[in-house]
């Protein structure tokens, strides 16, 4: 992933640190969200595994975390989203009292814990890996994949907002964690997510892997 850096004097916005991993998926929505709404922070990829330096301030030493004004940290992505978007000044991107769209923002967020784990227990090592929960993990995935292409115009439709950050972040995953079969049997969130991966932000934050 380009770990990039932005510095601004916006005085809503001191200064602050989003670290990432180099494929986190959840620190790349964060990242994306930050650089659409035009604030002003630098980016940092880590490994999360030696980080011991942000121990001191978020103690579960997970990321994404976003470090303001070197003492204060916010964690987890949810928070980070908040916070982002309040210090735009800009209209909310976020669900607010729209419950519909938060639980399809939650979704979307289940689907890529799912990925998540389906990776990390596809890649321990013989003897230790579980085809029980990689079964789980998978049908959890195609799961999701099925009812998201059902109300996939819910997602797709309208002005650029969280949900389809989320969306499009979770999307890319799936591809490059998971599948890419998912898209021959949905249309819709395969053709939407064609175009939305071009936006700069995404194209930026890419995992180089």
């Amino acid at each position: 992933m380009n770990a990039t850096s932005r510095s601004g004097n916006n005085p809503k916005c001191p200064d602050m640190v989003l670290y990432g991993g180099p494929t986190s998926p959840f620190a790349r929505m964060a990242l994306v969200l930050g650089r659409e709404l035009g604030i002003p922070f630098r980016y940092e990829v880590l490994n999360i595994y030696t980080a011991e330096f942000i121990d001191r301030l978020n103690p579960l030493r997970q990321i994404p975390t976003l470090i303001v004004g070197g003492d204060t940290a916010y964690y987890d992505s949810r928070v980070i989203f908040a916070c982002f978007d309040r210090l735009s000044g800009r209209p909310s991107m976020l669900p607010g009292d729209d419950d519909a769209q938060a639980t399809r923002i939650a979704l979307l967020l289940g689907l890529t814990e799912a990925c998540l784990h389906y990776r990390m227990e596809i890649i321990r090592p013989d003897g230790a890996r579980s085809d029980e929960t990689i079964a789980k993990q998978s049908q959890r995935i195609e799961r999701c994949l099925d009812h998201l292409e059902g109300i996939a115009d819910r997602i797709v439709e309208g002005p650029l907002r969280l949900e389809q950050i989320v969306a499009g972040c979770a999307l890319e995953y799936i591809d490059f964690r998971f599948s890419t079969a998912w898209r021959a049997r949905c249309p819709v969130l395969s053709d939407w997510s064609a175009t939305f991966s071009r936006r700069p932000a995404m194209v930026e934050s890419r995992p180089d892997e």
